[in-house]
């Protein structure tokens, strides 16, 4: 069997292509085998609307978040394609206080830290914390 890596996620066969609204919101919608019916009543919406949205006849995905709560989805990926389809489990980061109230990288905005994988967050964690172990190595090297 050869695996297809889509812009959702590796898999051991061939998916349906994801590339638009619509295609992304069925393919979802019938991973989490939810009738459109069933998913309206779950989002608050018109079986109508979704199935406009699936058809790509809707263009404004104004009720995105709503769709993609409903869904257990990423609404960036629902959206736009960006990113990963299944929501990221907590992080160990986030079961942590921050000790400073503002966020210590203001060129970087925690959003993309957020939008990558829990592997690539996971990797980053580890470059950081080797980084600032060498940091403080060296500031202890210098003041001895």
């Amino acid at each position: 069997m050869i695996a297809v890596i889509t812009n959702v996620f590796a898999f051991t066969r061939s998916i349906t292509i994801v590339n638009t609204f619509g295609n992304r919101l069925r393919f979802a919608r019938n991973l989490r085998q939810l009738t459109q019916q069933e998913l309206a009543r779950l989002c608050g919406l018109s079986q109508g609307a979704i199935g406009n949205y699936e058809t790509d006849s809707r263009r404004s995905p104004k009720d995105v978040f709503r769709i993609a709560e409903a869904l257990n989805v990423e609404a960036a990926w629902l959206a736009m394609g960006t990113g990963p389809m299944e929501p990221a489990a907590p992080s160990r980061i986030a079961d942590t206080p921050l000790q400073s109230a503002s966020w210590p990288f203001p060129g970087v905005d925690p959003d993309r830290i957020w939008a990558l994988s829990a592997d690539q967050r996971e990797m980053l964690e580890s470059t950081l914390a080797a980084m600032i172990a060498m940091f403080e190595k060296r500031t202890t090297k210098n003041r001895v």
